[in-house]
């Protein structure tokens, strides 16, 4: 098993490299630069070139490309051109935090809800209560972010006042920076919204992929062998089916995670929460590059950690599938 995991870390290093080539190339292949204007007003020329030559971008693009990538063997991503005086790692270190508690939470809501719809519809197929439960699932889906959001805050908060619209994370310094949420109730009145809104859509996508896997899992020989034994339909459902049921689920779970918790661009930008996605957001239009590459190359470390994840996984839940 070690041997596996080293030997995917290493096969990951060209890929990054290549996303990163990639994403540095595209960045660059955009109309305009990062100064050739300063709000409203364009930049005299030799303002622009000071500042280019200041930032190295007026090196050929190999030489910008290697001083990159020295500075990710430094762990330093470099300084942003649209926030001045603050690095891409501080942002990434101020923002980051705020984005991992929303999409953890909102993961967390998805597997709370979804999964155990996905088993009863499951165990109850062709009746009302899976009707329902596919109704809603359909639902789910269908309704986006950038609906659900803006409707919520029009119920919820405008017209019955009951919790916050937005600012969940303005004053980030109260909370805690890691991927434990702060027990405090400031912190839970104003996460309950956007949570909601971000995770309806997995719970229903988690609901759809367990009924169908279960289903499935359930008119396998081994189940009715078990059944034949005179186990009890909780002990056939639960030791037997739901963890070769629950290899689907698994198998998009680790990569909708990383999307998740490196920032939902719309949800962020309905709350108003300072996360990973205003930044992201603002920096294309600015052509601000150190922090489009360093928040892709983020998103690129943590997918390629969340399928090695999903694959030590699959031997968990099936144990047929050797990593030796």
């Amino acid at each position: 098993m070690t041997a596996y995991i080293i030997r995917r870390l290493l096969y990951a290093i060209p890929v990054l490299f290549c996303i990163i080539l990639v994403t540095f190339l595209l960045a660059r292949s955009l109309p305009g630069g990062p100064f050739d204007r300063a709000g409203d007003k364009t930049l005299p020329e030799s303002i622009r070139q000071n500042l280019e030559a200041k930032y190295g971008l007026d090196d050929p693009a190999y030489i910008q490309f290697a001083n990159y990538l020295g500075g990710i063997v430094r762990g330093d991503l470099g300084p942003s051109y649209s926030y001045r005086g603050r690095s891409v790692n501080q942002i990434i270190k101020e923002s980051f935090p705020i984005s991992l508690q929303l999409g953890i939470l909102s993961i967390l809501l998805a597997v709370i809800i979804g999964i155990p719809a996905g088993i009863i519809a499951a165990l109850k197929q062709n009746t009302w209560i899976d009707y329902s439960s596919s109704f809603v699932a359909i639902l789910g889906v269908s309704i986006p972010n950038i609906v659900l959001g803006p409707l919520l805050i029009y119920v919820v908060s405008v017209q019955f006042g009951w919790l916050p619209a937005a600012r969940w994370g303005a004053n980030y310094k109260q909370f805690y920076f890691g991927w434990i949420p702060p027990m405090t109730k400031d912190f839970w009145i104003h996460a309950i919204l956007p949570v909601i809104t971000l995770g309806t859509a997995f719970s229903a996508t988690f609901a759809r992929l367990t009924r169908a896997s279960l289903l499935q899992t359930i008119r396998e020989d081994y189940i009715r062998t078990a059944r034949a034994k005179g186990l009890t339909e909780y002990g056939v459902i639960m030791r037997h089916a739901m963890k070769n049921s629950m290899i689907p689920v698994v198998t998009v779970f680790g990569p909708l995670l990383i999307g998740v918790v490196t920032g939902s661009f719309v949800v962020e930008r309905i709350f108003g929460i300072p996360g990973m996605g205003e930044f992201f957001v603002t920096s294309i239009t600015n052509r601000d590059y150190p922090i489009v590459l360093g928040t892709t190359l983020l998103y690129s470390v943590g997918l390629v950690l969340a399928n090695i994840g999903v694959d030590l996984a699959y031997a968990w839940l099936d144990p047929r599938i050797r990593y030796d």
